[in-house]
C-alpha cells in the first residue's frame, strides 16, 4: 500500500476503489475473530485508526465483542461466526450490511448451564460511495434473515 504524502482529511481520502475492496475482505476476516486486536491492527494498517469515525467504531464494537460475556463464567464462542446480509432499519434506513452471527456458551457455568448455547449477532455497515469507504460502522437495527426472506432480498 503507498503512503499519500498530502493531509488527510477524511477516511475517503485513505482509500481508492482497489483498496476499499481489500478493506472490506480484511476486516471481515478480523471481525470473524470477535476479538477487538485485529479490527485495530486492519485500521492502523489503513492509516485510519485516528479518525474519530474509527474511535467510534471501535468504542461501538468492544460491546459487540464483550457484551454477551460473563465475568468469571469462562464466556467463549462456541463454533463458527457466520455472515448474512440485511438491510439497515433505523438511521441509514435500507441500507445493505452484514450481519455477523455466533453461538457462544458460559463454560465455566455450574452444570447444566455450562452446556446452554446462546446466540449473538451484530451489524456493521460498510458507507461506500462510488467505490470508496467514507466510514465503517456498527449498526443494531437490521432486518433479521425471515424478514430479508419474507420481502426477497436475499
Amino acid at each position: 500500500m503507498k503512503k499519500d504524502t498530502r493531509k488527510t482529511k477524511s477516511i475517503s481520502d485513505c482509500f481508492t476503489p482497489e483498496l476499499t475492496k481489500q478493506f472490506q475482505i480484511e476486516m471481515d476476516a478480523a471481525l470473524k475473530k470477535i476479538d477487538i486486536i485485529p479490527v485495530k491492527a486492519i485500521l492502523d494498517k489503513y492509516n485510519i485508526a485516528n479518525f474519530q469515525d474509527s474511535i467510534d467504531f471501535l468504542e461501538a464494537l468492544a460491546y459487540c465483542f464483550n457484551g454477551w460475556k460473563k465475568e468469571n463464567m469462562g464466556s467463549k464462542v462456541y463454533g463458527e461466526v457466520t455472515t448474512a446480509q440485511s438491510r439497515c432499519i433505523a438511521c441509514e434506513h435500507g441500507k445493505g450490511m452484514i450481519v455477523y452471527e455466533f453461538e457462544y456458551i458460559h463454560a465455566a457455568a455450574p452444570i447444566p448451564m455450562n452446556r446452554v448455547v446462546y446466540g449473538w449477532d451484530f451489524g456493521i455497515l460498510f458507507d461506500i460511495k462510488k467505490e470508496i469507504l467514507y466510514e465503517v460502522r456498527v449498526c443494531n437495527a437490521f432486518l433479521n434473515r425471515d424478514e430479508m426472506e419474507k420481502l426477497s432480498i436475499v
